[in-house]
């Protein structure tokens, strides 16, 4: 009922606009016979272009909306950091684990590191569990990665885990720590923004970009001897 309602409403105000566009063209037809045509009709039209695009604006959820929507939820994602801080690793929310592996070794001693061990984009903590024996297991934990309010975190490849030869190696995407991302921001139309005071040229640093945090978590048996790499820096879970 209330669907209809809404669309009962919509048709109604299509219809009064094109009404008070007839009868402003007539009206001015009359006061100013020797205009053309195409000048009468012009006034009324922008003005009829004006009032949708702001009636279209106070349905569509703007701009400053999205992007405080954005921080909101932003805001209230715990830090993947404090899990580690305080070792409760557990208590990660499985909504922000991305990927994860798990391998077999057998021998005393692992070596950890990551390719290339400077530019790895995730922090790296490892983690010395009782009971595990010879199992190995990584985890790799994202928050979102937010852009103008849209989450942008599902076009960020994540990194890969190998385990060969006594070495775990951690391995950045395209062998490096940055990734490219094209990304088309569609700008307010001039007419949604001619009041507003917002710029509808467009420019790259209106754009807000809110990071999340990317975290490798590698679990270990408590008796295994590890050998980090230190270019790498490995973080110890407390």
């Amino acid at each position: 009922m209330m669907v209809f309602g809404d669309i009962l409403f919509q048709f109604l105000l299509l219809a009064i606009l094109i009404g008070g566009t007839i009868f402003l063209v007539r009206l001015i037809s009359k006061h100013f016979p020797g205009m053309q045509r195409k000048e009468r009709w012009l006034l009324p039209l922008y003005g009829s272009v004006l009032i949708i695009c702001g009636i279209i604006l106070a349905i569509l959820q703007p701009f400053e909306e999205r992007q405080e929507s954005g921080k909101e939820e932003r805001s209230s994602i715990p830090s993947l950091y404090s899990y580690m801080n305080s070792g409760n690793t557990d208590e990660i929310d499985p909504e922000f684990l991305r990927k994860e592996w798990g391998f077999t070794y057998s021998e005393g001693e692992l070596q950890i590191t990551s390719s290339p061990s400077d530019e790895l984009m995730a922090s790296i903590f490892v983690e010395k569990v009782k009971g595990m024996g010879d199992e190995v297991e990584a985890f790799y934990y994202e928050t979102p990665l937010y852009m103008d309010g849209e989450d942008m975190s599902e076009y960020i490849t994540p990194p890969d885990v190998t385990l060969s030869d006594g070495i775990l190696n951690i391995l950045n995407p395209g062998g490096n720590g940055y990734q490219e991302v094209e990304v088309n921001t569609f700008k307010d139309p001039f007419t949604f923004n001619q009041f507003t005071g917002r710029s509808f040229m467009g420019d790259e640093n209106e754009s807000t970009i809110q990071h999340g945090e990317n975290i490798i978590l590698i679990r270990v048996g408590e008796e295994k001897t590890l050998d980090l790499d230190p270019d790498s820096y490995i973080e110890y879970v407390n």
